[in-house]
């Protein structure tokens, strides 16, 4: 239902999020779950969107809402689990990965209705089943992720005094597992408990990618900028990433049934923990982000590599594309300037000026290549 034609693509502050957080205050109330934090299940937040990164006249008002249900087993640990409910709609914003697709339809399966399915299917586990864990669960379904992560943003700013979270377990692109059964596991470093749970839980056959960092693309970095342990799991970008052919057909239902079982045995066994300590992690550490005046239409890792910076999509008639690049290339230096993740990326497009003309080094299965881009 949520990926279906008629919600419109779900985009922030139109219509078709509206329907969408309807039907999903409805599957709250069957489940019988309260409110949180107040008498309603809709935090409503606003914020703006410049539709032309250049001009400041093109601002426009959002009004967007998020979804909150909460259950209470008196327990004195609290433990949140999101996903985002939001997604392009009809490329108002300008996010799509494909040209001019501007009126198509784009359905966010993956991006996110598989998530939101993972956390109500989640809710229900724990809300219908005989025992009372030792931890409150909040389930939260964020919107404006697509925008910039307004919504966790604002769930995280206005978290009720008294009420502590302990952990957060965000759920964002997990309906592609590959047959391989490659998870990406990101957050790991934010407690020094997770490693440990990490693999003593993972169902079997699956194979995890850990990134240690507590920030990334997601609505997780919201909760770890407050010194909560966070984890994000999700299956990877594929080609359909933010494009109208992001569709319920191409969803491994099997995959998002073993990753909900694997997050509800990960929650429950964290339910039990004396304490969840929190650890800042290495990438966060107040670095300022360089300004850029140049991009090469590329969707990086925020993974902790070292070998360079790992591409995970690349947009169509942008400056990478057009050079060649690919996802799964593997971007190690912008002229002369060496990359080996996505902060010394940044400070090396910070470097190029418009229009500028520069060999580009990649890794492609192992071998290296020297690509022209025209920034």
């Amino acid at each position: 239902y949520l990926a279906s034609d008629d919600l419109q693509g779900r985009l922030a502050g139109s219509l078709g999020e509206k329907k969408a957080s309807d039907y999903l205050v409805k599957e709250f109330k069957k489940l019988k779950l309260q409110p949180f934090p107040g008498k309603d299940y809709i935090q409503s937040f606003e914020y703006a969107v410049k539709l032309n990164p250049h001009e400041e006249s093109t601002s426009v008002k959002i009004n967007a809402r998020n979804v909150i249900g909460y259950l209470d087993n008196k327990a004195s640990k609290t433990i949140l689990i999101g996903a985002h409910y939001d997604h392009l709609g009809l490329n108002e914003h300008h996010n799509s990965t494909l040209m001019n697709s501007e009126g198509q339809i784009h359905n966010g399966a993956d991006d996110n209705a598989s998530g939101v399915s993972a956390v109500l299917e989640l809710a229900r586990m724990f809300s219908q089943n005989k025992t009372k864990e030792k931890a409150n669960y909040i389930f939260a379904l964020f919107s404006g992720e697509e925008d910039g992560l307004m919504g966790s943003k604002y769930m995280a700013d206005h978290l009720p005094t008294g009420k502590k979270i302990d952990l957060m377990i965000n759920l964002d692109m997990v309906g592609r597992l590959n047959k391989d059964k490659d998870l990406s596991v990101g957050g790991v470093g934010t407690s020094p408990l997770f490693s440990n749970y990490i693999e003593k839980y993972k169902p079997a056959g699956v194979n995890i990618a850990i990134d240690s960092s507590g920030v990334g693309p997601s609505d997780h970095t919201s909760f770890y900028l407050k010194d909560i342990p966070v984890l994000f799991l999700f299956t990877g970008t594929h080609s359909d990433y933010h494009k109208p052919s992001d569709d319920t057909k191409k969803i491994n239902f099997e995959g998002v049934r073993l990753i909900t079982n694997y997050v509800f045995g990960l929650a429950n066994a964290l339910s039990e923990a004396e304490n969840i300590p929190f650890t800042k992690t290495k990438m966060s550490e107040s670095k300022s982000v360089p300004k850029y005046k140049v991009t090469l239409g590329i969707m990086p890792s925020y993974a902790d590599t070292k070998d360079g910076l790992h591409i995970d999509g690349v947009t169509d008639n942008r400056p990478g594309a057009n050079a060649g690049m690919v996802a799964g290339d593997v971007l190690t230096k912008i002229g002369k300037c060496e990359i080996k993740e996505v902060y010394s990326y940044m400070e090396c497009l910070a470097k190029v000026n418009s229009g500028e003309e520069l060999p580009v080094t990649v890794l492609r299965d192992g071998k290296e290549m020297i690509l022209k881009v025209k920034f």
